[in-house]
């Protein structure tokens, strides 16, 4: 598949770099763009060699640098002014809320890796991943209450889930813009870093990672979240189903020969 908005860097250590690769308009996010990253993520969801995803922006030399500026507001998939906009906008949306949910319930981890302009809908993309990884000079915002609209791609719960509540509605009605210090502070970042290191520690994190048995990270994720949405009772018994199951795996065979034999396990994700 030719691609032309997404860029994809395969790294040492099962480690997937996917870039989104507009930076002439901030890696603003359109419709191809979307399919593309879609069909990339798919690709690398059925490759056993690919471990860990790192979702960034592409970079311009002399531009101010992206992960995204949110939604391409040149490139509508709706007219606002159309008798018909709102099945227009459903459909539009529709398609936003397939790749989105894809990343929240992908089988591997995400991280994005923030190292510039997010927002918009750009930061509600970077809220479907497992992680955020930031630089101090990045910058987050919803802007859209100061444009006439509210963030309609999952912002408003996800955001309120990363951040709680208040801080959510904070953010949303005012519109600020906020420096990766304050993001951090916030706790809309787990990671911040300076400028210089975010690839490196971004990197690093994700080899971290991809050294221990996916089949375990997949369940693991899948525990967690499962917990978040249910009672504690609930995940409790989701997270005794998963270690029953992880017991007949060869993964943990060779974590505990590894243990015993002190070298480091070759998890094959079985």
């Amino acid at each position: 598949m030719k691609m032309e908005c997404i860029r994809v860097e395969i790294l040492d250590g099962g480690i997937a770099k996917v870039y989104l690769n507009r930076p002439r308009v901030m890696n603003a996010i359109n419709a191809s763009l979307r399919h593309e990253l879609e069909e990339v993520l798919k690709e690398l969801a059925e490759d056993d060699g690919i471990r860990v995803v790192i979702i960034t922006g592409a970079e311009v030399e002399g531009k101010r640098k992206a992960f995204s500026s949110g939604d391409d507001l040149r490139e509508l998939e709706f007219d606002i002014n159309s008798p018909d906009v709102l099945s227009e906008y459903h459909k539009s949306v529709d398609n936003v809320m397939r790749l989105f949910n894809f990343i929240d319930d992908y089988p591997k981890p995400v991280i994005a890796m923030v190292n510039g302009i997010c927002m918009g809908g750009g930061l509600e993309l970077a809220l479907c991943c497992d992680f955020i990884f930031a630089c101090e000079s990045a910058l987050f915002a919803f802007p859209e209450a100061g444009i006439g609209f509210i963030p309609g791609w999952g912002g408003t719960q996800r955001l309120s889930k990363r951040v709680g509540e208040s801080k959510a509605k904070m953010l949303i009605y005012t519109g600020d813009v906020v420096d990766g210090k304050r993001a951090a502070e916030l706790g809309l970042v787990d990671i911040l870093t300076t400028d210089s290191e975010l690839e490196q520690k971004t990197v690093d994190f994700a080899r971290k990672i991809a050294e221990k048995s996916p089949l375990v990270i997949k369940m693991a994720k899948i525990a967690i979240e499962r917990g978040m949405e249910s009672s504690l009772r609930s995940g409790l018994y989701y997270e005794l189903l998963s270690l029953m199951v992880s017991l007949k795996t060869e993964d943990l065979r060779e974590g505990f020969s590894a243990f015993l034999e002190r070298r480091k396990p070759e998890f094959m994700g079985r």
